[in-house]
């Protein structure tokens, strides 16, 4: 639970995680934001799919993605499959946040490869675990290299 963890969430290296939230919603956007920097992360806001992309393209590090599947400038699975397409700097887990918990039965997202996906209304706990797991695998993926 995110109250038991004194130290916060760490990459496996140690640093701060620079987390990207990606939600058109401004409301929701803030409360993730908000978690996020709870939970001892750096956050990086992005109301639209095309200024993440922009963003990701900069010189700031991301080291996860959280994408809110309800977008309204890019489809949520293109905006994934563009953030990938951007090579090393798209290797970053991405998890998705729905509404709908049938959205994460959707090939579609299978295929994209989410790390994780959180169905609204999450928990803190919920979106602790996801951020901490997803984070987890990038120190995985490094190990296989």
């Amino acid at each position: 639970m995110p109250e038991e963890r004194t130290t916060g969430l760490r990459t496996p290296d140690g640093r701060q995680p620079l987390v990207m939230v990606i939600d058109g919603n401004p409301a929701m956007a803030a409360i993730t934001v908000m978690l996020v920097e709870q939970f001892d992360c750096r956050a990086l806001l992005a109301r639209s799919a095309e200024a993440a992309l922009k963003m990701l393209k900069g010189d700031q590090a991301v080291d996860l993605v959280l994408l809110d599947l309800g977008l309204d400038d890019v489809e949520p699975m293109v905006a994934a499959q563009l953030i990938r397409a951007l090579g090393p700097r798209g290797a970053m887990p991405i998890i998705a946040l729905t509404a709908s918990a049938s959205a994460a039965s959707d090939p579609r997202a299978h295929a994209v490869g989410f790390a994780r996906t959180v169905t609204r209304p999450y928990s803190p706990r919920e979106l602790y675990v996801a951020l901490d797991y997803s984070l987890g695998r990038v120190a995985e993926g490094a190990a296989s290299q």
